[in-house]
Parts: structure tokens; sequence; C-alpha cells
């Protein structure tokens, strides 16, 4: 009877040991789905000083802030508010001093059917349907509600929207022709090669600092806070403005929603110099 148990207790221990080996090279990274494919070149960058097996969930933010709550197995989360990240602090979940702005973000309107420019303006006369991320879910379909808000186009169009969980569907929904034009990421704007599209006045919206924080219950908390300075860094930020982000330097001086917005032309909802035209 004795050997059995020492014999079961040296399987767990041989079990244990390798099961903490496994985990001592990955890193589990939540991250907001505008993010997705910028946190991707950032692991890849990152893996060449620090080798790892990245795994990585991508959501909403509201989405993955209610998994953490509930001790989802995170090391790292990429938020795309700072509502969220703030919460976490306030629940106990988050390492101390490690709760950061990492990227401010920008929204873009595209269409995959409209072979010319766009604009906000297109939106005056449209009477189709729209797509854009879920606001109660997501932080940059809240922006693209304040957009339209403050265009006073909401009434128009709050009762045909096509909303997605994130703006990852978005991105789908509006790629595929579901509907006519979709409020993006202006990173996805850039990676698109199909469609035409316009970045939207940062005026128009809240800005959408984005922030990141490192679990405290992390698996891999080292490792984590590595990559965690490995954002924030120079080589880090530059991958970051290299998708479309203005840099977390950028935090104080990002514009907040105007009174004026409402009685500005049409046409100023957009930035015609950082329109970024893409055709089949």
């Amino acid at each position: 009877m004795v050997t059995i148990r020492l014999l079961l207790l040296c399987i767990a221990t041989f079990a244990s040991t390798h099961s903490i080996a496994f985990n001592n090279d990955t890193l589990r990274v939540a991250s907001s789905a505008n993010f997705a494919k910028p946190v991707e070149a950032l692991l890849a960058e990152f893996a060449k000083q620090h080798p790892h097996r990245p795994m990585i969930s991508v959501a909403s933010t509201g989405v993955l802030y209610q998994q953490l709550r509930h001790g989802a197995p995170f090391d790292i989360f990429f938020a795309a508010d700072i509502r969220r990240p703030q919460l976490l602090e306030q629940q106990g979940l988050i390492e101390e001093h490690h709760r950061k702005t990492y990227a401010i973000g920008q929204i873009a309107l595209w269409s995959n059917t409209q072979k010319g420019p766009i604009s906000l303006a297109d939106l005056q006369d449209y009477k189709g349907r729209i797509a854009m991320a879920a606001p109660h879910l997501a932080p940059y379909g809240n922006a693209a509600k304040q957009v339209l808000v403050k265009r006073n186009l909401w009434r128009y169009f709050h009762q045909q929207l096509i909303t997605g969980n994130n703006i990852n569907q978005t991105y789908q929904q509006t790629l595929t022709g579901a509907v006519d034009y979709g409020f993006i990421s202006y990173s996805q704007l850039l990676t698109s090669t199909q469609g035409n599209g316009v970045l939207i006045d940062n005026s128009l919206h809240t800005p959408l600092e984005q922030q990141v924080v490192v679990l405290k219950n992390a698996a891999n908390l080292e490792l984590a806070r590595k990559f965690y300075q490995y954002v924030l860094s120079e080589q880090g930020q530059k991958i970051i403005a290299d998708f479309g982000y203005l840099t977390a330097d950028k935090a104080t001086d990002a514009v907040p929603v105007s009174d004026q917005a409402d009685s500005l032309p049409p046409n100023n909802g957009t930035k015609p110099a950082t329109q970024t035209k893409k055709t089949q």
C-alpha cells in the first residue's frame, strides 16, 4: 500500500514539474479585437529576445473584462479603453504599477462596395444599414456611436445597425457587402487590401485611450512584465505607430469631444489629408 502511494506521489510530482516547465515559455495574452494584428507583430519581435509560446485570445474589451473578473487564466490584457483596466485595478486583480496607456486608437469609415473615395458626409443621404461594434461591449463601437450622435445621424441609423461583438466582426460584415458602410479601426483600414475608407476626425469622439495591464495571478508573471515593458519601449511604440495608432506619449494630447462639433459643416467630419483610399 505504501509502495502504491509512493508511486502515485512520484507520478504527481513528475506531472507537476513538467507542467511548470511547459508553462514557463507560454505567454497568455488577452487582446481587444482592434489590436489583434499589432499584438501579433509585437510578440514576434519580442520573441527574438525572449523566446516563448504565445497564446492569444481576441474578443471585445467588455467580454474579456468579464472573463478576467471570473478568473480567466491570462497573463496580460490589452484593453481598448481605460475604464476596464481601472476596474480591474480597483478589484485587486492586476500587478501594482502595471497599468499604463500603450496606444491611442483611431476609427475609420469603410466601404467595400463604393468604388470611389468616401467621406462621413456620405451617410447624410444614405438610407441603408451600417455596421459597428456593439457600443456596450466595444469602445470602438461606442466611439462610432458618438460620431453619429455628433453628426445628428444616430436617430436615423440606431434602428438600422448591424452590430458585432467586436470590431473584427464589423470588418467582416462590411467586407462581405452585408452593409455598404462600417465603422472599423484605422489600423484595419491601413492593413486592408480592399475597399475605400477615411479616417474619422478624433474631435468627434472621446479619445480611444487604450491601456495594458499585467494580471496579478499571471502564470508567467516575469515574462508578462518583460512584454509589458517591451510594448511601452521605443521599439514597441514604433511598431504600434506603424499600425495606425497614436503612441502612448500622445495620451495627454488626445482631442476631447468638442461641443462645437454639431455646428461643423458636413465635410469637416473627416480629414481629407489623411484619407486612405484602397481599391480592389
